[in-house]
């Protein structure tokens, strides 16, 4: 989940870490499916985010045609203990949720159970404007909601998201978003975790358990991701990462990241998740055990809004299409078909991308945020991620 207002001063006490250069790769597993390939590089980058206090830890896995290449993890899991992180270390995944809510909405219209053409009125008549807003337009962030996380003043939002909400409270919220709506439903075009956290309600309701049970049953089990799952604070949870923040204008210490209860983001960045877990994920949606055919395709085909056009953005000549599929981007990458998607939330941050045609998948995931950086990191956590792609698709 990512909230898109910058926020505020960090409101909980700090505990802040300086970190040594040395000794900071653990001697990580690397699996292979024929050939070995040279990854040697991306080692030295990963290794040197750490080294450079960029972040505490983080974990990389690489698969091809469903079989892991490559999986490591670097750094630190926990600062305090001095844990270090490994393939088998769990992350908050955020916004990367989007992908199994919109795949759960699929398997449940392809069990007669509701259609992607509903009206939300269907399941919450008291919503405003509900009648006019789909739940295709909930997928692909065309209903033209706000974003509840958007809370002004913007420090408001770590008292906000601190709160346990049950499914009435956390439906009051979305419907409390303000502005509600930034433009008529299907003329546009805006991230909104508002339509995630809907459609994460809706599953709720049509399958009368929670969520975070069918996702198990129809997504985790299916797949064979034994440690995935909608996260718990209250849950003893063995090799769960903690998460942190850049301490304000310092190059090498972090604090621990705001608390958030995962009631609070639902559908829309709820997970749990290790980088083996993603890949087997990506490898189990796109070898059709997951969803049939019809609808892996409409979860990699752009948008239309109403009128049929593609939503935009930008202005000028840097105005350029928006490839936003169900829960995922489709993009291209130096020539090659990419589907991608990242995650933020409070302490964590997540890459998830798959070629499709190479049948590679590359999963990033660290327990930093982008809250209160005070220096640029996402440049080197990109290249980080090219190299990575480059790494998976060389393998042979």
């Amino acid at each position: 989940m990512e909230n898109q207002s910058r926020p505020g001063p960090r409101l909980t006490r700090r505990a802040a870490f300086g970190l040594a250069a040395g000794g900071l790769l653990l001697p990580g597993v690397v699996r292979a499916a024929g050939r070995q390939a040279d990854h040697a590089a991306l080692d030295s980058m990963a290794a040197k985010l750490v080294a450079d206090h960029r972040v505490p830890g983080l974990s990389i896995s690489l698969s091809r045609a469903g079989q892991l290449i490559y999986s490591k993890g670097f750094g630190w899991a926990n600062l305090e203990t001095g844990t270090l992180v490994t393939p088998k270390t769990i992350f908050k995944i955020g916004s990367n949720t989007k992908n199994f809510t919109a795949a759960a909405i699929l398997l449940l219209q392809e069990e007669g159970r509701l259609s992607v053409d509903d009206r939300l009125a269907r399941f919450f008549p008291d919503f405003p404007r509900a009648a006019d807003v789909s739940l295709r337009q909930l997928l692909t962030h065309t209903a033209g909601l706000g974003n509840y996380t958007r809370v002004r003043p913007p420090r408001e939002f770590f008292q906000v998201a601190r709160r346990d909400y049950d499914a009435d409270a956390l439906y009051a919220l979305m419907k409390g978003t303000e502005p509600l709506y930034l433009f008529e439903p299907g003329a546009g075009w805006e991230y909104s975790n508002t339509g995630y956290v809907l459609l994460g309600l809706i599953v709720q309701q049509v399958t009368a358990e929670p969520y975070g049970a069918y996702f198990k049953r129809r997504l985790f089990e299916p797949a064979g991701m034994k440690d995935t799952a909608v996260d718990d604070a209250a849950e003893v949870v063995v090799n769960r990462a903690s998460g942190y923040s850049a301490h304000p204008g310092s190059d090498t210490t972090f604090d621990n990241a705001s608390y958030i209860s995962m009631t609070y983001p639902g559908g829309a960045g709820a997970l749990r998740s290790t980088t083996d877990d993603l890949c087997r994920w990506r490898a189990a949606l796109f070898g059709g055990r997951i969803v049939n055919a019809a609808s892996l395709k409409a979860m990699i085909t752009p948008a239309r809004l109403k009128d049929g056009s593609q939503p935009m953005t930008g202005s000028g000549s840097e105005r350029s299409p928006i490839n936003y599929g169900f829960g995922l981007l489709i993009d291209v990458v130096n020539g090659r078909a990419c589907i991608r998607h990242t995650g933020h939330i409070n302490g964590f941050q997540s890459e998830l991308r798959t070629f499709p045609d190479e049948q590679v998948t590359y999963a990033f995931l660290s327990n930093i945020d982008n809250f209160d950086r005070g220096r640029p990191r996402q440049s080197e956590i990109n290249a980080l991620t090219a190299a990575a792609s480059r790494a998976g698709l060389a393998h042979g």
